[in-house]
């Protein structure tokens, strides 16, 4: 429409001229409109710098709060929308995340931070394809972006292309040879090919560069033990340890690599190994280790309630992803898990065998259980993380009822052992896995009231080409 002048007639119909009629009334309808469309610039332009204090600050609640306060007065608002997506991220919110990133992007669809963070929601989802799309639109829309072309060498990583995720990382680490994350991926990718070298000269990049991250130190320190580093593997996990006192994997092999025997393996060491672990475990056990445990024990069980009517309760110990219910489950009223590891426990649930799955270390769970509950109790492959049995197998004891049977697996220590007093039956390898003396164990079946009916020589599992020994071994509760 034709913006009316001053001598125009005034559209309002009395007959004047504009600018004698309804142009000063106008006018000041529009200052105040302009004023009005600041003030709102202003307050929103005041909330989103608030949101990115506490954001920034790690306040992400609050920081959630402006961008929302934004959202209610702007919906479209790109970098609000963005922003809120990344605090969901944070959260762990991935959907709520991919949700309102892709909203930033139909009013921004060139912000190649967002694409980012998009692919990066939609890696975390499992949608590995969709956030390669997003991380290479990222690079094609500033081909100089270190981080994103890092983000393609992770999602070629998870795809287990690791060809690829190294030219990737190798860009990053050219295009920005100050950025941690891909030296370290590097480390790690060359540490499973078995190229040491390359893989401790990526790892001391990373740890020159975030000298304060514990993770890092954990890593170059794992790498110089595969490497037979002894002494530098030390130094790096004790680094590590000093950064972090929780970090349970350099904690575990500070007492390997020194000699002490320790009692246990560190829960967190534990959990994380299995969690890392969960989604090739049952593959990897049985075609390439070739795990038959589970299998062994479920036959000698079998064996054994031949003749009788078996409704068993029984206790899965250590249960990973539930192999040992596959075996047991037609034997079972009642079949309860209990694991360390979420990620093996929600491997566990898939198979719909347990009636209760419990996230606990073992000791403290079987503390919490009513005497007399179980008929049968299994421990395959868990006892290797666990050096002093003594507490363990008092607790197990008070759980069966007589003439129940408990049966598990481990891996065989040397008896030359037994000749030294000082000996507590148990030795702490540099896998970082227990080994046991039968004749500790045989003395532990004494003192708390079992009888061994079967100890069975086993190969455990292969390593490197290797059979290592140790014994499946069913004990009966004596009354």
């Amino acid at each position: 429409m034709k913006k009316l002048s001053r001598n125009d007639p005034c559209t309002c119909g009395s007959g004047k001229k504009y600018k004698q009629c309804c142009m000063a009334a106008d006018e000041a309808a529009h200052a105040a409109a302009e004023k009005q469309k600041q003030a709102l610039q202003s307050q929103l332009a005041s909330w989103m710098e608030q949101g990115l204090a506490m954001h920034q600050s790690g306040q992400l609640d609050a920081a959630r709060k402006f961008y929302q306060q934004i959202l209610a007065l702007q919906p479209d608002h790109a970098d609000a929308l963005h922003l809120f997506g990344v605090t969901a991220h944070q959260q762990a919110d991935y959907a709520q995340a991919i949700q309102f990133i892709q909203l930033s992007l139909k009013n921004n669809p060139r912000n190649f931070y967002a694409l980012n963070n998009l692919g990066s929601a939609l890696r975390e989802s499992g949608l590995l394809n969709e956030a390669l799309q997003c991380f290479q639109q990222a690079c094609a829309l500033k081909s100089d972006y270190a981080e994103a072309h890092s983000n393609i060498g992770n999602v070629y990583k998870d795809m287990n292309r690791s060809d690829e995720a190294i030219l990737a990382y190798r860009h990053a680490t050219i295009l920005n040879p100050a950025l941690a994350e891909p030296w370290n991926n590097l480390a790690l990718i060359y540490q499973k090919r078995k190229e040491l070298d390359v893989a401790i000269q990526c790892a001391e990049r990373a740890a020159a560069l975030l000298q304060n991250m514990a993770e890092i130190h954990n890593t170059l320190g794992n790498i110089y033990k595969d490497a037979g580093q002894k002494e530098q593997a030390l130094h790096s996990y004790q680094r590590a340890v000093a950064l972090d006192p929780q970090q349970g994997n350099a904690l575990h092999f500070i007492s390997v690599l020194s000699g002490q025997v320790s009692t246990q393996a560190p829960v967190t060491y534990v959990s994380k190994v299995f969690d890392d672990y969960a989604e090739r475990f049952d593959q990897h056990l049985q075609e390439v280790l070739e795990y038959q445990i589970p299998t062994v024990i479920g036959k000698q069980l079998r064996q054994l309630s031949i003749g009788n009517t078996v409704a068993w309760r029984i206790l899965d110990l250590g249960c990973g992803t539930g192999l040992v219910a596959k075996e047991l489950a037609p034997l079972a009223t009642q079949l309860v898990g209990v694991d360390l590891s979420e990620k093996m426990l929600l491997k566990a649930q898939a198979r719909q065998l347990y009636h209760r799955l419990i996230k606990a270390d073992l000791l403290g769970m079987c503390s919490q259980e009513a005497s007399a509950s179980y008929e049968v109790v299994t421990a395959a492959d868990v006892f290797v993380y666990i050096g002093q049995l003594e507490h363990i197998i008092h607790q197990i004891q008070r759980l069966m009822l007589e003439d129940g049977l408990f049966a598990f697996s481990v891996e065989a220590a040397e008896e030359t052992l037994s000749s030294d007093p000082d000996s507590p039956g148990y030795v702490l390898r540099g896998t970082g896995r227990y080994a046991h003396q039968s004749s500790y164990l045989k003395k532990l079946a004494l003192t708390h009231g079992f009888a061994i009916l079967q100890c069975l020589p086993q190969t455990i599992r292969m390593e490197n080409l290797q059979a290592i020994p140790g014994y499946l071994h069913i004990w009966r509760k004596l009354p």
